[in-house]
């Protein structure tokens, strides 16, 4: 009896299927990308400047989410998203019905905190990269911290 490795006609039928849910990866992808570069330029700044409070839990999301995987995340945003608001729900008596929210939803934003810490530790590097002369050279031309971030740093980082 001879044994077939390759079943090319099971092959042909995954891949068409495959095919079909293209658009979806994409959109996901998209979506993902862009609320994860607000995530990540936010996370990035808070730990350069070291603001008191929020650094410790940026520390803590980009560990935790780097440490992760990503199955995992999605499990947690799926089942524990609800599981909050539920807790919410009882100890405020909120009526956040999270039920009617797609399971997409859900998908968006597990991939969004994934990509955002993955990019915040990037979007650091790129910043922290940029010379100090440059921002002293903006201050001493009187330039505020958030226009030295704007006008001299960001675009010498993403260049």
């Amino acid at each position: 009896m001879e044994q077939q490795f390759l079943n090319l006609e099971f092959m042909g039928g995954a891949i068409i299927e495959i095919i079909k849910f293209i658009p979806v990866t994409l959109k996901i992808t998209a979506v993902s990308m862009l609320f994860a570069l607000i995530i990540a330029l936010t996370v990035a700044i808070i730990r350069i400047y070291k603001l008191p409070v929020l650094k410790e839990l940026a520390v803590f999301y980009v560990s935790f989410i780097r440490g992760t995987p990503l199955l995992v995340q999605i499990y947690l945003s799926y089942y524990g998203f609800p599981k909050i608001f539920d807790y919410i729900n009882l100890r405020y008596g909120y009526n956040i019905d999270i039920s009617m929210v797609p399971a997409i939803i859900f998908v968006y934003v597990a991939f969004s905190l994934n990509v955002g810490a993955y990019l915040s530790e990037t979007f650091r590097a790129s910043i922290l990269s940029v010379d100090k002369g440059q921002s002293e050279a903006a201050q001493a031309l009187g330039m505020t911290k958030l226009q030295i971030l704007r006008r001299i740093i960001l675009p010498q980082a993403f260049i």
